[in-house]
């Protein structure tokens, strides 16, 4: 009779080890996998938050290029473009703000939407390349992107925006010896904020940035 060859159980015993080897490999695998799928997943959608946040922020832009006096009064005039991304925005959603602050410490501002004198000189606004508006009415009302216009503005407090001091205004800055601020608001974009500085005193055409 032929007799069978039996395995020893240290074979049994490295095949059962080889065994859980594989399994535990399958397992560790498929932890990995998970690992970079889940961070894979996070890191697209910090992306995504991200361009959303850049886009909501600065879908708008605007930037004061040129600032000058106007008049032998309170008047300035000045030059601002928008960006060549974003929207069209309406002249009324534009909200400017002027301040300043004499050597005591008082403080004047006036706030308006932008083409709103409040009771000062009529504000103009136009295209640049276009003529100016001989009335106020007729200001352009929508703002193109990319594109650049004029507006002017008067010295003057929100309670007094056409009181004879003119604070804000050329003449106020060079009687005191002080700079005026400037804030453009936008909607769906950051501020834009300009320091106005005399170059050459209160004379026509100077530049005030």
């Amino acid at each position: 009779m032929r007799r069978l060859k039996i395995n020893s159980d240290t074979n049994c015993t490295i095949g059962i080890g080889a065994l859980v080897v594989f399994i535990g490999m399958i397992l560790l695998s498929a932890i990995i996998s998970f690992t970079i799928i889940k961070v894979a997943e996070e890191i697209s959608q910090n992306t995504e938050n991200t361009a959303e946040d850049v886009r909501r922020d600065f879908a708008n832009s605007v930037l004061i290029t040129g600032a000058w006096v106007y008049d032998n009064q309170d008047d300035m005039l000045f030059m601002m473009e928008f960006g060549a991304t974003g929207e069209q925005i309406e002249r009324e959603d534009v909200i400017y703000v002027l301040t300043c602050t004499e050597p005591d410490g008082t403080f004047h501002y006036r706030s308006a939407e932008l083409g709103d004198s409040k009771g000062g000189s009529p504000i103009f606004v136009w295209k640049v390349g276009e003529d100016r508006p001989t009335n106020a009415n007729n200001n352009v009302n929508n703002f193109e992107p990319g594109a650049r216009y004029f507006f002017t503005l008067d010295g003057g407090t929100q309670a007094s925006p056409g009181g004879a001091a003119g604070e804000c205004g050329p003449p106020h800055m060079d009687t005191h010896g002080i700079s005026a601020n400037l804030w453009l608001h936008i909607p769906n974009g950051p501020s834009t904020h300009q320091v106005l500085s005399l170059s050459n005193g209160r004379e026509i055409g100077s530049q005030i940035i």
